[in-house]
């Protein structure tokens, strides 16, 4: 009979899995579900019918990837239904309150809060105003609508301010998904019961709600929205917004909802900075209690610009594959694991395309993709055209004509020499550069790059 693993296991399991899934749908789905990991098998016990069929037919292709990953491909995965948890559960799940907003629960392993948000140059003003808004003596600016790509830390910062207003304050708290609202207006529709609905939302002191991307498109409930959040203002409530998509650029959205998002504070946060990175490796291994050398810490954050998330489930699996391969738990992680880790991320056997090389070039230069086909002679320019072929050349199977006219060029001895050119000063002792006020050493620019397309395929596929 197979012995179960230690019990921490399936807590960095649930973690890939969260970091894989999405914060959202691991909480509404697999927050919930028993999950027990033996030496051969993973056995995934939903509540009911209806979860199990759901979870199969949504997530059985990243539960397949995690468990690959971090324990082997001979690992057997069961899907079954509990039904004595069925049970407990619906003794344990309280009814639902139609005058009494309560703010979202979020599953235990979850530390979204101020106190756990590592603040950078990349998320300073987004923390600044959230923790501007719980402010209780009018000085806050509302609506306040953050925005940035997934993983960066919008949800945090929401039920941050959510928790930190219902445990300091009388304040009527929610936090709601979009989704999460469209759904409760489509049952208030189908149900006559839109009294009950609106007083859910319209007698709060604080409502936010995440994703509102998720309205595009739908107009009933984009005009709901827009009178709950007027509604809502009127009587004082702060709002807080999140979005992957600055308001005026998400599209098929009623141009007033729009105006209303922008009526406040629009702050962004952007992909973590070296140093922020520097700091959340920092934070996760220490809660990991997992110590790294200082070349495998270098390693980690010089690779990995993707988001918070992404470096969240590197480090999970990252730990999870040195209680495999150390002895004692407590030596050092050095950075040839780090490698072993990097090696066998799925970011890298995305289908990368040249599209994915020239947005990520034109991300990181801040140069536009037009400039770096172009035919300008200015040294910076030159420098990332060549960096462009050069990387063309070493994640994708096109030829160097191909590769010359995807960069725009008659001739491909143009696009060798470029190759050449950045392969020779790879080569050097002194290769440090500087791009966008931070320092890099030539190779370190290029895994970062490199990256980056794997993460911009990865998403395309």
């Amino acid at each position: 009979m197979s012995q179960p693993l230690k019990k921490s296991t399936e807590q960095f399991y649930r973690e890939k899995l969260e970091v894989t899934i999405g914060t959202r749908p691991y909480n509404m789905w697999l927050a919930h579900t028993k999950i027990t990991i033996e030496s051969s098998n993973v056995v995934i016990e939903a509540q009911t019918q209806l979860n199990l069929d759901w979870i199969k037919k949504n997530y059985s292709s990243p539960i397949e990837n995690v468990t690959k990953t971090m324990y082997g491909k001979e690992v057997l995965i069961t899907y079954t239904i509990n039904p004595e948890q069925k049970q407990v559960v619906s003794r344990q799940t309280p009814a639902s309150n139609a005058t009494t907003a309560q703010p979202k629960k979020v599953a235990k392993n979850q530390l979204l809060s101020f106190t756990n948000f590592i603040v950078g140059t990349c998320n300073q003003l987004a923390y600044a105003a959230s923790k501007q808004i719980t402010d209780v003596s009018g000085h806050a600016i509302s609506p306040l609508f953050i925005h940035g790509g997934n993983g960066v830390g919008k949800t945090h910062l929401l039920q941050a301010i959510c928790k930190h207003t219902a445990r300091t304050t009388s304040s009527k708290v929610r936090y709601v998904t979009a989704e999460q609202f469209t759904n409760e207006y489509i049952q208030s529709s189908r149900f006559g019961e839109f009294d009950r609905f609106r007083n859910r939302y319209r007698h709060l002191d604080l409502l936010a709600i995440d994703d509102v991307h998720f309205v595009k498109n739908k107009i009933k409930t984009q005009e709901e929205l827009l009178h709950t959040l007027d509604a809502a203002g009127l009587r004082g409530a702060r709002l807080v917004l999140a979005s992957d998509e600055e308001p005026r650029l998400i599209k098929k959205l009623n141009n007033a909802l729009a105006n209303r998002f922008v009526a406040g504070l629009v702050v962004e946060i952007t992909q973590p900075d070296r140093e922020t990175r520097l700091h959340i490796i920092e934070l996760l291994t220490r809660k990991l209690q997992m110590e790294l050398t200082p070349g495998a810490v270098n390693r980690l954050a010089s690779q990995t610009v993707g988001s918070v998330r992404e470096l969240k489930g590197l480090i999970t699996t990252l730990h999870a594959t040195t209680s495999l391969l150390l002895n004692n738990m407590n030596d050092c992680v050095g950075s040839e694991i780090v490698e072993k880790v990097l090696r066998s991320t799925p970011l890298h056997s995305a289908n990368i395309k040249f599209k994915h090389i020239l947005e990520a070039t034109s991300v990181k230069s801040g140069i536009s993709a037009h400039e770096l086909r172009g035919k300008s002679r200015t040294a910076n320019i030159v420098f990332w055209r060549s960096l462009t072929s050069y990387l063309g050349r070493e994640l994708t199977n096109l030829s160097f004509p191909e590769l010359a006219s995807a960069m725009g060029r008659n001739n491909h001895s143009t696009v060798i020499a470029a190759c050449k050119k950045i392969s020779v000063r790879l080569a050097q002792e002194d290769t440090t550069m500087k791009v966008k006020n931070e320092v890099f050493e030539l190779k370190e620019l290029i895994d970062q790059l490199k990256w980056a397309i794997r993460s911009l395929a990865n998403k395309s596929t």
